[in-house]
């Protein structure tokens, strides 16, 4: 059975620090992405809105998962250089993929 966890991390700054925050979330995606159970870290800025991004995170299980929350970059870059410059953030966390069956036409 597969085991991935899927977060999905919906953030925004405030418009004047919104640069700074893309370039602190690629350098902490960076990091995220070297290690051993992150299987992908992507990051999407609003067109609409350049001080929000989306981050989709794939860990190859809850243990991988609580690594990355234990790891170094984590608290320096994501608790020390990203939450100072959250003004809102809706994380969601998701368990393994389920396989929808494909619609049989009438």
């Amino acid at each position: 059975m597969d085991s991935h966890v899927l977060v999905i991390a919906d953030t925004s700054s405030s418009p004047e620090n919104a640069d700074e925050f893309g370039r602190v979330l690629e350098r902490f995606a960076q990091a995220c992405r070297a290690e051993q159970g992150c299987l992908s870290y992507e990051i999407f800025r609003s067109p609409t809105q350049p001080e929000r991004f989306v981050s989709i995170e794939r860990y190859a299980d809850v243990d991988a998962f609580t690594a990355h929350r234990a790891s170094t970059h984590f608290k320096e870059i994501g608790l020390g250089e990203v939450m100072p410059l959250l003004v809102s953030r809706d994380i969601r966390m998701y368990g393994a993929p389920i396989e929808v069956p494909p619609v049989q036409a009438q």
